[in-house]
C-alpha cells in the first residue's frame, strides 16, 4: 500500500531541484535570509552643511600645510644656493683683491731693488688695481640694486654711490680715480683737454681693429711749475648688460628714471663693443 504522502514528497523533491519549495512542505524552521550591509548598519544621517564646511576646511588646511612644507623647503634650498653664490662671489672678490695687492707689492719691490728701472711700472700697477677695485665694487652694488628693484633702482644707486666709491678708492690708494666719456651721462664726466684727445685716439685704434681691452694710455708729464704727474686711461667697453641703460632700445621706466636724474644725458645709443668712456687715473709725483 502506497503512503498517502508519497506523491507530495516526490513533488517536493522536484520543486526543490528547481530551486523552489512548496509552502506546504516547509515543516522545519525557515533559514533566515542573508543579512545585507543595509540591514546590519544603521542608516547614517546626511552630513549637515556645517559639517561639510568643517571637512572642507580641514582638507584645505592639510593641503595648505603640505604646500607650505614644499614652499619652505624650496625657499630654504634657494636661500642656501644664494648664500653659496654670495660666498663664492665674496671669495672670488677677495682673491682678486689679494692678487692685485701682490702685483703692486712685486712692482714696488722690482723698482726699489733696481730690477726694473722704470717707476712707471709701479704707478701703472697701482692704477690698474684701483680701476679693478672700482669696477668690482660698483658692479656689486649695481647687481644688488638690479635684484632689488630692476634697472631703475640700479640707475638710482649708480647715481648715488659711484662717486663715493671712486673717492674712497682714491683716498685709499693715493691715485685720483674718475671716469670720462665723449658721450657723457653725468655732467662732470665730459671728456676735455688731454683725456678727450686720448679717447679720440682710442676710437681710432678700435676702428683699426685693436681689441678694446688693449686700449690703454699711460704717461708721466712735467707741468709748467716743474712738478710731474702720472696719467693713465683705460677704455670702458659697452657690454650687453650695459645696453639696458645705454642702448638704443631702452624701456620706458628706465627712460623716465634717466630723464629724472640726468636731464642732459648723452650716453644713449651705444652698441655692444663700443667704447662707452674711459677710466682716468692721475697722481702728482
Amino acid at each position: 500500500m502506497k503512503h498517502p504522502f508519497f506523491p507530495l514528497a516526490i513533488l517536493a523533491v522536484a520543486l526543490t531541484a528547481c530551486g523552489q519549495a512548496p509552502e506546504s512542505t516547509q515543516t522545519t524552521e525557515q533559514a533566515a535570509p542573508a543579512e545585507t550591509p543595509a540591514a546590519t548598519m544603521a542608516e547614517k544621517p546626511e552630513a549637515t552643511t556645517s559639517e561639510k564646511i568643517d571637512k572642507a576646511a580641514e582638507a584645505t588646511k592639510e593641503a595648505a600645510i603640505a604646500v607650505k612644507d614644499d614652499v619652505v623647503k624650496a625657499t630654504s634650498e634657494m636661500v642656501e644656493k644664494v648664500k653659496s653664490d654670495e660666498r663664492v662671489e665674496k671669495a672670488t672678490e677677495k682673491a682678486a683683491s689679494m692678487v692685485d695687492k701682490a702685483k703692486v707689492a712685486a712692482a714696488d719691490m722690482a723698482v726699489a731693488t733696481g730690477i726694473v728701472d722704470d717707476p712707471m711700472v709701479s704707478h701703472t700697477t697701482r692704477a690698474v688695481a684701483g680701476i679693478k677695485k672700482f669696477a668690482r665694487t660698483l658692479q656689486g652694488e649695481l647687481k644688488a640694486a638690479m635684484s632689488a628693484g630692476g634697472a631703475p633702482n640700479a640707475i638710482q644707486v649708480c647715481n648715488e654711490k659711484a662717486g663715493g666709491i671712486a673717492s674712497d678708492i682714491s683716498a685709499e690708494t693715493g691715485y685720483n680715480l674718475g671716469r670720462v666719456s665723449l658721450k657723457n651721462r653725468n655732467p662732470d664726466q665730459a671728456a676735455s683737454g688731454w683725456n678727450k684727445t686720448v679717447l679720440e685716439e682710442f676710437e681710432a685704434r678700435l676702428a683699426n681693429g685693436e681689441p678694446i681691452d688693449k686700449l690703454v694710455f699711460k704717461t708721466i708729464v712735467t707741468r709748467e711749475d716743474g712738478s710731474q704727474e702720472f696719467r693713465m686711461m683705460k677704455a670702458i667697453p659697452t657690454g650687453k648688460v650695459c645696453l639696458n641703460c645705454h642702448g638704443s632700445e631702452i624701456k620706458d621706466e628706465v627712460t623716465s628714471k634717466l630723464d629724472e636724474l640726468y636731464p642732459d644725458d648723452n650716453a644713449r645709443g651705444y652698441k655692444e663693443g663700443d667704447i662707452r668712456g674711459a677710466f682716468v687715473v692721475t697722481k702728482t709725483l
